[in-house]
């Protein structure tokens, strides 16, 4: 019996020539991607950057869940990646919500003010550079919460002899309040004050307001912005770390005027227990229906529950902990807050 075989080809070596070619589109498609996310960055720390809020000092203007874009061409140009101030062209108005570098008396021991965990604060200028800023505090009657210490803020500006506040009003809560993922949060009364050109809301309780830790201020008597400085408070009068705390903050660290609310999502990371978050607004968190037994296993993990402490897994959680609470909880409760999307800060 006779066997055939082909007749085997010579194996040819690569060709030099379309070798080279590759090495070249490999290394330009890399360049380009390198380029590409260098590109992003610089934009993000010098023309427009995107926060989310994970606190509730700002609140009901900023809730916890929300996404913003912020920006930092607002006051002045930086140079990219490391927030240096090239060039000022503006400066902060009356009423603006500014992102900053924070001083370092209101950072926490494990907090840093430079690097790539940096932290940085949002909140809104109450005082410009030679305004006498004075606080009364004083407890006042209302509608739907009954007794709120509020603190008023009177300021004077510069040369005048008077000093004017922000006329603060109380204000229905109607749905204002309906989806804060803030237990505390709920059980405060709805107030709008007035900025030039527009008016905005705040949040007063019964709570005693923070108090001049750090430098020498007696804010109920007056107490002079030095110049290049302002003061900064939250919303959320009665849970804002803020100037009253821990003084001014230096013009040269404002680094941007938040824009826009571009997403929001209602996690429950802290009412995920309660029913309805209108009623939980309108009860309190004692009166509000609650979920229970198998429900509340179903929507809540264990260490989210109001017995245990909503604020227990912030602490102590585990990155292990962490996915679990989310992929088996957080995802499935979510609600995305459409009405606060292109929402226009002031």
């Amino acid at each position: 019996m006779g066997f055939f075989s082909k007749k085997q080809e010579p194996i040819s070596e690569p060709n030099p020539e379309k070798r080279e070619q590759a090495k070249d589109g490999l290394l330009g498609s890399t360049l380009s991607f390198i380029s590409i996310i260098l590109l992003v960055f610089a934009f993000k720390s010098s023309i427009l950057d995107a926060n989310n809020i994970p606190s509730g000092s700002m609140i009901p203007t900023l809730k916890i869940g929300d996404f913003l874009f912020v920006n930092k061409m607002r006051y002045s140009i930086r140079m990219p990646f490391t927030e240096k101030e090239i060039f000022r062209f503006d400066e902060p108005k009356r009423g603006d919500i500014v992102t900053f570098i924070p001083p370092s008396t209101a950072l926490g021991h494990d907090d840093v003010r430079s690097g790539l965990f940096a932290k940085r604060f949002v909140k809104r200028v109450v005082g410009l550079p030679g305004d006498s800023i004075r606080i009364t505090r004083k407890y006042i009657s209302t509608k739907e919460r009954g007794r709120v210490h509020f603190a008023f803020i009177e300021f004077k500006e510069k040369g005048k002899l008077e000093f004017d506040s922000y006329h603060p009003e109380e204000v229905p809560i109607g749905k204002e309040l309906s989806d804060l993922d803030n237990l505390d949060a709920t059980q405060r009364a709805l107030f709008r004050e007035t900025k030039p050109g527009f008016t905005h809301l705040l949040l007063e309780g019964i709570e005693d307001d923070r108090r001049s830790q750090y430098f020498d201020c007696d804010f109920s008597v007056g107490c002079e912005i030095p110049p290049n400085h302002y003061m900064v408070m939250g919303d959320n009068r009665d849970d804002s770390h803020d100037s009253r705390a821990w003084g001014f903050v230096s013009r040269e660290d404002i680094l941007g005027k938040a824009l826009i609310i571009y997403f929001s999502i209602d996690w429950k990371d802290f009412t995920c227990e309660y029913k309805d978050g209108q009623e939980l607004a309108e009860k309190g968190f004692d009166l509000a229906k609650r979920y229970e037994g198998d429900e509340l296993l179903s929507r809540c993990h264990y260490s989210e529950s109001f017995a245990s402490g909503p604020a227990h897994y912030s602490q102590e959680e585990s990155r292990f902990t962490w996915f679990e609470r989310t992929f088996k909880y957080r995802l499935w409760r979510l609600q995305v807050r459409w009405d606060r999307i292109g929402r226009i800060l002031q």
